[in-house]
């Protein structure tokens, strides 16, 4: 330190001590510095200028470097962004026609380009890299894609959260989680039990509109991962759609995903249209018991309009409230209809056949036939045209019923 010097420039390098003065030191540091670690003009993220280390970079260093600055406020693509969307259905819990809702297990996909994420020149050990979805991706831009219309929704955890996340080297962002929701379903009952069901799920993001990100589906956008069949539905149909939705703040790409669940029937068959059929056919052994047993044609007859009663009302405390008239409705209402007929029947021959003398009853049909002014009827031809007249109208309406009304 005896050495004056007049300024900076005076100071000889082969002088200096960089314990005292450590010119060299700050300069080495910074060209180390600027060789590792360049500012880019025409992109807000850092790149890393690794090129000339030999071998490759390992993931933990390249997320390390793409996050380092990275801003998750930032639309990729200079504020308009491309997502493709997809589902796979992993599996349907159950359909509620209570509450006309389904449960359903899926995976959503969603991939988009951010080139803040590329990482092609850092010299990688492989093209892509899969990190830690539920930890990263609060870290970065995404779309932040929701189904608007679920009653209910929470993604998996078992045991950590169903949350896949993967980098590749060109800046495309695949993500991919598990969840189970609830949705709504179309309470269309008419043709019930002989029905289908649409379920209907809308997907769109909730944060930007159309002007910010574009939803789009993939090629394939609903991949059934296994055969989806309940207890009383199976799925026998799906499509997606894509509608424009406008809110106060903007359009919305909404994506629409249809389920269409077939009705299997044979529960009702059994347990309500047989047991149906029969009581009605039992109404119809009166006719063959003849005038004189009144009281075991009645025994008959109640026991199967009360049976069929019983019947019906358990089956609609599992329907949900509805106003709408039901294809069952039709069939229950028409075979009590044909039993009660047969009460009335029942009354019409009891009225004939009573006292020691049988009543007739006297019809005019001059109108029909000129030759014959009257024409009686006794309790006997009544139960006759009876055997024949109720099961004629018994099968047309089955026809009308099977062939036109649920055809």
């Amino acid at each position: 330190m005896g050495n004056n010097y007049e300024s900076l420039f005076d100071l000889d390098p082969e002088d200096s001590n960089d314990s005292l003065f450590p010119v060299d030191r700050f300069e080495r540091d910074l060209k180390e510095y600027t060789r590792k670690k360049k500012i880019s003009h025409s992109r807000k993220y850092e790149i890393s200028n690794k090129t000339t280390i030999p071998g490759c970079n390992d993931d933990a260093v390249i997320l390390d470097w793409l996050l380092e600055d990275y801003n998750s406020f930032e639309i990729p693509g200079h504020g308009h962004v491309k997502v493709d969307v997809e589902i796979w259905i992993q599996e349907v819990s159950k359909i509620i026609e209570i509450t006309s809702e389904f449960e359903v297990d899926l995976y959503v996909t969603e991939v988009w380009n951010d080139p803040s994420l590329a990482f092609s020149h850092m010299l990688p050990c492989k093209s892509n890299m899969s990190v830690d979805g539920a930890k990263i991706l609060e870290r970065i831009w995404n779309p932040h894609g929701c189904f608007i219309n679920s009653k209910d929704a929470k993604v998996h955890s078992s045991p950590v959260k169903n949350i896949f996340l993967q980098f590749y080297d060109n800046g495309t962002v695949w993500h991919n989680y598990r969840i189970k929701l609830t949705g709504p379903c179309t309470n269309a009952l008419k043709t019930f039990p002989i029905d289908t069901q649409k379920c209907m799920l809308f997907y769109e993001s909730f944060n930007h509109n159309l002007a910010e990100v574009e939803m789009m589906w993939t090629e394939t956008p609903i991949l059934i991962l296994k055969e989806v069949k309940l207890p009383d539905y199976v799925l026998i149909d799906n499509y997606t759609t894509t509608v424009k939705r406008l809110y106060p703040p903007g359009v919305w790409n909404e994506l629409v995903a249809t389920f269409t669940f077939q009705r299997l029937y044979g529960f009702y068959i059994l347990q309500v249209y047989v047991p149906a059929y029969i009581s009605v056919f039992i109404s119809w052994v009166s006719f063959y018991l003849g005038p004189e047993n009144v009281a075991p044609r009645t025994t008959v007859g109640v026991n199967a309009l009360l049976a069929l009663t019983f019947q019906f009302g358990s089956v609609v405390s599992n329907l949900p409230k509805t106003s709408d008239v039901k294809a069952i409705d039709v069939m229950i209402l028409i075979c009590m209809a044909f039993i009660f007929l047969s009460l009335i029947e029942l009354a019409l021959v009891g009225f004939l056949a009573r006292g020691p003398k049988q009543e007739r009853i006297r019809i005019n049909i001059a109108w029909m036939f000129p030759s014959v002014k009257q024409y009686y009827i006794t309790a006997d031809q009544v139960d006759f045209l009876s055997s024949i007249g109720f099961p004629s109208s018994f099968i047309v309406f089955n026809i009308w019923y099977w062939f036109f009304f649920l055809g």
